[in-house]
């Protein structure tokens, strides 16, 4: 609303308090990357954030550089919301919604009266009817796994394996929903929860890729509906505004520029107007007409450090952008993000890969990453390259248009590393089975699955990545990522197949680019189901394949030796798990099953080591393969990597048996509290001159 001298001032209302956590109640406005990156000390850029979320800036001409934010269209409001809702949200709504950034218009009773009529008469195409049967209990599980509790609260009655998350878990607050019940009938939540867009086109709420029957599913466990006809739970009444009111109503939304924020057919947006801060601009006597805001008192500070800093407004950054974006609810960027703890354990997928088979990937340096094309493809929501993780990839409309930008223009092309030293053939060759790092046995390559677990596509690495991403990433993806299982095949840069192409690191990552750009044909190697012999059988270089197996679970790293003894170790918990001689694997089961079962080794003589509580202080972190193809296994411990090898050494009878090497980085880690042995073995430690060092030999 426009003030006496013609500009618009904000009247804040001080509530001092902190943000509150999952489960409190939220009296102030709730701008979640405020809340999580920006709370603790006022700053020029959490106040920029608040200036554009709490939507100062759609009236005040103060360019802010992050994405518009909208509230929702009116035309059809009374169509979508429950009258009654509607008003007390007029008259409160902080109250009505907790958490809300829509301010306190301060309107009189006639006021909202005549406000109603007005927005019931605009023009509105309807409501769509929800499907006759809905399943309230399939959207609970929707509403769990494709990512709506990264922003708002989880139901304390889903069930999950790991159990339900602690309080303290939740490290920030929730999105808050209003009492649902009061605001829509099952027909508008279902039509909203479709075609987000359609209604909040600038709004934060992003747009799931659903389709109908989800949205129908979801409203009614949202709404409470057990039963499954949805056509038995009433509509929202029909209502008849009166023109006389309308048109008063019409006046009182001009008057306080409520077309600012909302898409109203028959009002034109105002351009935000030049203002200058009066010094007491928290003065509420002064200002008793005003929009007001119920702060507490970080936001305020923020907001006071924004406006009156010297400086000339710089650019915003991509990570602010992001924020206000709340793309940080499911994704890492820059060491901070991500979903808290308690979060996290929503969040679901193909659990042979580990986190990074459920959990989004990192958005640090993904400028870098991804080709302009793809990236902004995938803002758009029009790619999935992950199809096992649960949690979707939403679309953000318009607002992400700035961030593509943004992000194109920070990214570097690919000058440092061409293709010139690439042999496509060779590509053909590292990528497969047959004297290759055998890519393929976790990788899918277009149509063709892999072998084994079912990873990103390598076929469409052109499509997607830069190249000289590609070449500092497989040099140590463990960097990139942690808790990947992708291993590294170039430790520090040195290929650990010296054989193809002289061990030339540049030329071999260089190849595999380019056979995937070549288009012809696929890596060596895929499995012939004709032939029904699916037995791994290393033969001049260690295999190492992936699979359930028993004893060990479902992140079992099997590791075959050409000298017929071999390794099963445990990638969850970082510890080896069993030895056995003879033939190695049958994968059989691993490769083409859609349920895989627990496996067993192939060959006999099994040696397990004790079942022990998993010891949470070493973190396992992935392996790297050395010149030989011999893994060495990465874990942390006390904030310190640890290094682990098995190789097969004869003793001097010429029995073969297996040296086990524990390098430690410093000498905290001496006492390993995972340290243990097989039962029924012969074992001894050998003297090592490195005191940071432990070698064991293992005979059976």
């Amino acid at each position: 609303m426009f003030g006496e001298n013609g500009l618009t001032f904000l009247i804040i209302t001080v509530l001092i308090g902190l943000g509150v956590l999952q489960g409190f109640a939220q009296d102030n406005p709730i701008v979640i990357g405020y809340e999580r990156f920006h709370s603790g000390e006022p700053s020029f850029e959490g106040g920029r954030l608040l200036f554009n979320e709490l939507g100062c800036v759609n009236c005040h001409d103060q360019p802010t550089g992050l994405p518009v934010r909208n509230g929702p269209v009116l035309n059809g409001i009374l169509q979508r919301n429950q009258l009654d809702w509607v008003r007390s949200f007029l008259k409160n709504p902080i109250e009505k919604k907790p958490g809300t950034v829509m301010p306190d218009m301060l309107l009189w009773d006639r006021e909202i009266e005549a406000v109603l009529h007005f927005l019931g008469s605009l023009e509105s195409e309807g409501t769509p009817i929800v499907f006759k049967f809905v399943n309230a209990e399939r959207g609970m599980a929707l509403y769990h796994e494709f990512g709506c509790v990264a922003c708002h609260a989880p139901n304390e009655q889903f069930s999950l394996p790991e159990g339900r998350p602690e309080q303290k878990d939740f490290t920030y607050p929730s999105v808050a929903l209003p009492k649902l019940k009061e605001k829509y009938d099952i027909h508008s939540l279902s039509d909203f929860l479709y075609n987000v867009h359609k209604y909040r086109p600038q709004g934060r709420m992003p747009q799931f890729l659903l389709d109908k029957e989800d949205g129908g599913d979801i409203a009614a466990y949202l709404l409470n509906h057990q039963d499954g006809d949805g056509h038995i739970y009433p509509r929202i009444p029909n209502f008849s505004p009166d023109p006389a009111l309308a048109e008063i109503g019409r006046v009182v939304v001009e008057s306080h520029n409520c077309a600012a924020c909302h898409e109203i057919s028959t009002i034109k947006e105002t351009v935000p107007q030049n203002y200058q801060l009066p010094a007491e601009f928290r003065n509420l006597e002064q200002f008793p007409r005003h929009p007001a805001y119920s702060l507490s008192k970080s936001q305020l500070l923020s907001l006071e450090t924004y406006f009156y800093a010297k400086k000339n407004h710089p650019t915003v950054n991509a990570n602010l952008h992001i924020q206000a974006l709340n793309c940080m609810a499911c994704h890492e960027r820059d060491g901070i993000g991500g979903p808290d703890a308690a979060r996290q354990r929503y969040f679901t997928g193909n659990r042979d890969l580990g986190d990074c088979g459920r959990i989004p990937p990192p958005l640090t340096g993904v400028e870098n990453k991804l080709k302009p094309s793809w990236l902004r493809s995938v803002l758009q929501g029009k790619l999935k390259v992950r199809p096992y993780i649960e949690t979707q990839m939403p679309v953000y409309g318009p607002s992400v248009i700035g961030l593509f930008e943004m992000l194109a223009g920070n990214s570097v092309p690919s000058i440092t590393h061409g293709l010139q030293s690439a042999n496509v053939e060779v590509g053909r060759k590292l990528l497969g089975t047959q004297g290759g790092y055998g890519c393929i046995t976790c990788h899918d390559w277009g149509k063709r699955k892999s072998m084994g677990i079912s990873g990103l596509d390598l076929s469409i690495i052109p499509d997607r990545l830069h190249l000289d991403w590609l070449h500092q990433y497989l040099r140590n993806p463990s960097a990139y990522r942690d808790h990947t299982l992708m291993p590294s095949f170039w430790p520090d840069g040195a290929a650990s197949n010296k054989e193809i192409l002289g061990g030339d690191t540049e030329s071999q990552i260089s190849s595999i680019y380019a056979f995937a750009l070549s288009g012809e044909g696929a890596p060596e190697g895929f499995p012939d189901k004709n032939t029904k012999d699916f037995e791994i059988v290393p033969t001049d270089k260690p295999v190492v394949q992936r699979a359930f197996f028993e004893g060990v679970g479902t992140h079992a790293l099997l590791v075959g030796f050409p000298e017929g003894i071999h390794l099963a170790f445990d990638g969850k918990s970082g510890q080896p798990a069993a030895l056995w001689k003879g033939a190695f694997f049958d994968a059989y089961r691993t490769w083409f099953s859609r349920f895989p079962e627990f496996e067993k080794p192939l060959g006999d003589e099994v040696i397990r080591w004790p079942e022990t509580e998993l010891d949470t202080s070493a973190k396992y972190k992935g392996y790297r393969l050395d010149e030989a193809g011999i893994p060495e296994f990465i874990l942390t411990l006390n904030e310190a990597e640890v290094f682990e090898r098995f190789s097969p050494q004869r003793d001097p009878r010429g029995r073969v048996g297996f040296q086990r090497r524990i390098r430690y980085t410093n000498e905290n880690q001496l006492e390993d509290p995972r340290l243990n042995h097989p039962k029924d073995i012969i074992k001894y430690e050998e003297v090592c001159e490195d005191p940071l060092e432990r070698t064991f030999f293992y005979q059976w």
